[in-house]
């Protein structure tokens, strides 16, 4: 597992350089999503943590919630898995900036929302393997993307099932999304295979 327990500035120094690859992906994603819609969107990393994958289903609090997740593998020398979660009204949000379309407070999700929120979540994952990729010199591309409706619990199940045999950790890094006076909160997640963990260390323990 991608953890240092009984090092506390081993595990500090971890933390900071899991959460400024975030911040350098997000600063991509921030750039790519703002061209896409023709508006300013900032998208700010407010948290990272690692949790070991088989309790990621039971890591956050409000697994009752419906959400709208986007999953991708990384694809490469180095595998694992990455996630874009978003609630219903923020996926739907982003999908009227994409379609340039006028909010409805009545509209539900479809399918046309699921083809926007796609993009979003493979411009988000392509971001952050791309700093990954830079950070560790093993090249990963995202796959097609995948995209899911449901209770943030039974959403983290699929992750964890499908990478439970290469990987024991998972990266959680907490996004705001923010455009105008609004601030949409969503997560990404990254499981990273055992070679990318190990290479990972090994860089983190050379800075």
């Amino acid at each position: 597992m991608m953890s240092c327990e009984g090092n506390p500035d081993q595990e500090a120094m971890i933390m900071d350089g899991l959460k400024e690859i975030g911040s350098i992906g997000a600063a991509h994603a921030s750039t790519a999503l703002s061209q896409l819609v023709h508006k300013d969107i900032l998208v700010e990393v407010s948290e990272c943590f690692v949790c070991s994958t088989r309790e990621l289903p039971t890591a956050f609090s409000n697994t009752d919630d419906i959400v709208v997740a986007v999953f991708l593998e990384a694809i490469g020398k180095s595998k694992g898995g990455i996630m874009l979660v978003v609630s219903q009204s923020m996926a739907i949000d982003l999908a009227d900036m994409i379609l340039g379309r006028e909010h409805d407070d009545d509209h539900t999700f479809d399918e046309i929302d699921q083809d926007a929120i796609c993009e979003i979540g493979n411009i988000c994952a392509s971001a952050y393997l791309n700093a990954v990729s830079k950070f560790t010199e093993i090249t990963m591309v995202p796959s097609p993307p995948g995209v899911a409706v449901d209770m943030l619990q039974a959403i983290l199940q699929f992750p964890a099932a499908l990478v439970e045999a290469e990987s024991d950790s998972s990266v959680v890094i907490k996004t705001h999304f923010v455009y105008g006076k609004e601030i949409l909160f969503g997560f990404m997640l990254y499981i990273p295979d055992h070679e990318s963990q190990t290479v990972l260390m090994e860089k983190f323990s050379r800075m």
